[in-house]
């Protein structure tokens, strides 16, 4: 999702006769263009920074993996074997903590290689919690896929 930020314009300065310098009215922290000598100049290099900032914080945001069990989910039906989905099922269908812990523990003694690592953090750390409150049509996908 897109998130607005304000750009500065030359109207946006104020002139500081103390330090002789144009400060921009709506932002004080120590960014670039915040203080400067040309106001015009000032709002350029501000803007230049906001959007590279934002630029830079839409690609990491794009470029994680995410660490909640719907990712095991969307792994299990897309690219889980037979015996993968029937563990990723297990999971899902755990009464409580210890079942669940056991068959965790289950699944990666039977294959710790071919499924992403990442994928330990949503198992391990926060599966148990966000399981139920998944996609349930991937649910319905995985099952299918375990009895083939």
């Amino acid at each position: 999702m897109a998130k607005l930020f304000r750009l500065a314009t030359q109207n946006d300065y104020v002139y500081i006769p103390e330090i002789g310098l144009w400060e921009l009215s709506f932002d004080k922290r120590p960014v670039i263009g915040v203080r400067c000598e040309d106001p015009v100049t000032g709002a350029f290099e501000y803007n230049q920074a906001r959007i590279k900032f934002f630029s830079a914080k839409l690609r990491s945001v794009k470029n994680h993996k995410e660490f909640d069990f719907e990712a095991v989910l969307i792994w299990a039906a897309e690219h889980g074997s037979p015996e993968q989905c029937h563990f990723v099922l297990n999971l899902v269908n755990a009464r409580n903590i210890s079942e669940y812990k056991e068959a965790a523990l289950n699944f990666i003694r039977y294959d710790r290689v071919s499924y992403p690592y990442h994928l330990d953090i949503a198992i391990f750390f926060t599966g148990f919690e966000t399981r139920l409150t998944t996609n349930h049509d991937l649910i319905s996908v995985i099952k299918d896929k375990s009895k083939s």
